[in-house]
């Protein structure tokens, strides 16, 4: 199925292009604050998100991978991304996001998790799910919990760069 736009209160989710390369680049994946947190490192140039949205666009019909841009609603300013990947070791889905920093703790991540799930559960039928956070990133675990993820355990998790290791908390949801 391809990824749908969704509509919440305040934003757009929609599908990302390589035309976002810029704005993704400037506004949260060069930012250290948002990077240290999540899998992947820092990028240090633009062509570090033209790659990793050629990988996410080229996805896009793809039954396994969903991921959208957080825009605002009125303006269409695109601030974070997000979605879920088929989780093989898992075997379901695995909820993931990021945002920019000037939009932390205002609720918009949460909206955006629950529009997700919303849709994972209601078009393609999932009933269990997965996720990760730093735990270093208490506001993350805050997400996850609003979203009904219950934690399962701690784990390390290594960073795609194959080298930089954190701690994070694994959480599950089985929906009912």
């Amino acid at each position: 199925m391809k990824t749908p736009i969704i509509e919440t209160e305040r934003m757009i989710l929609r599908p990302l292009t390589l035309d976002d390369a810029n704005d993704i680049f400037e506004r949260w994946t060069s930012d250290d604050r948002v990077s240290k947190y999540v899998r992947w490192c820092t990028h240090t140039s633009v062509n570090d998100t033209i790659g990793w949205l050629e990988f996410e666009t080229g996805n896009i019909l793809s039954d396994k991978m969903y991921q959208w841009g957080f825009t605002i609603k009125d303006t269409g300013y695109l601030f974070g991304s997000g979605g879920i990947n088929y989780n093989e070791e898992e075997g379901v889905f695995e909820l993931g996001y990021n945002i920019m920093h000037k939009y932390w703790n205002q609720g918009y991540t949460t909206e955006a998790a629950k529009a997700i799930l919303d849709f994972a559960v209601n078009e393609l039928n999932q009933k269990e799910f997965v996720s990760w956070h730093a735990v270093d990133n208490p506001a993350s675990g805050a997400v996850m919990r609003k979203c009904g993820f219950i934690y399962e355990k701690n784990e390390i998790h290594t960073k795609f760069d194959g080298v930089t290791s954190y701690d994070t908390k694994k959480h599950r949801l089985v929906v009912r």
